[in-house]
């Protein structure tokens, strides 16, 4: 048995690793020639984007890392956020993406608000549909009218995320950290002011079928050579 054993650890440990992929990415671009006129469809893979909490949207100009350029670059402004002090981590949007056949789950995008703005969110995960959520990450942004790009490890955080139709993610606006009130970007707190996202995406990296190939070929080899020593330990006791 040991020869097999170390023929598979040295055949898994050789494999060249998975590259992560897109199982959806939104670039809100529409081919209109006007940035309030964006789309909701993913741009690559498959999800889908929905408010939550009582919030609403629009669109308007994107990232200037996205390569469409304006005109056609749009991005999805989330406002409509709770009147000050009331329903921290309740309200913004989030987003549905199968995770089947994939782990090692991330999720980033691109975002920038108004000195207005609310300038404290959270992200969370689901592996059920949204039965119930866990906090991947609060970040806070840094300055007005500037984008910025975030990026956040989902696996890390929640590994049952991995290989789940009911995978999703939300980001919404909480208190500023340590306090019970939300805080602007820059001046006085205005709910009705989005964030703006843009090139938003969920990578992940496929799960090998190999992988599950050769652990059962190991459990076949291992009861087989199970089996092999049964017989001859038996053979050798016979009177």
């Amino acid at each position: 048995m040991k020869p097999l054993l170390a023929t598979l650890t040295l055949f898994l440990s050789t494999m060249p690793a998975m590259a992560a992929t897109p199982l959806a990415s939104w670039d809100f671009n529409s081919d209109d020639g006007l940035v309030n006129t964006g789309s909701l469809t993913p741009s690559e893979g498959a999800g889908t984007l929905l408010l939550t909490g009582g919030t609403s949207s629009l669109f308007t100009s994107g990232s200037p890392l996205d390569p469409a350029g304006f005109p056609l670059d749009s991005g999805w402004s989330v406002g409509g956020y709770p009147a000050q002090g009331t329903l921290s981590g309740t309200a913004g949007f989030e987003g549905h993406v199968s995770s089947v056949g994939h782990k090692q789950l991330t999720l980033s995008f691109d975002y920038k608000t108004q000195p207005s703005g609310n300038k404290w969110f959270l992200t969370q995960a689901t592996a059920d549909g949204g039965v119930s959520w866990t906090d991947v990450a609060t970040f806070g942004v840094a300055a007005a009218d500037q984008w910025f790009t975030a990026s956040f490890d989902v696996s890390a955080a929640l590994p049952a995320v991995a290989n789940q139709a009911g995978f999703a993610f939300r980001v919404v606006a909480v208190f500023e950290p340590g306090t019970l009130a939300y805080e602007a970007a820059e001046a006085g707190y205005n709910g009705d002011f989005g964030l703006v996202i843009d090139r938003l995406t969920v990578q992940a990296t496929p799960v090998p079928e190999t992988d599950a190939a050769w652990l059962a070929m190991a459990g076949l080899g291992l009861v087989g050579g199970l089996r092999r020593r049964r017989r001859q330990t038996a053979t050798r006791v016979r009177p």
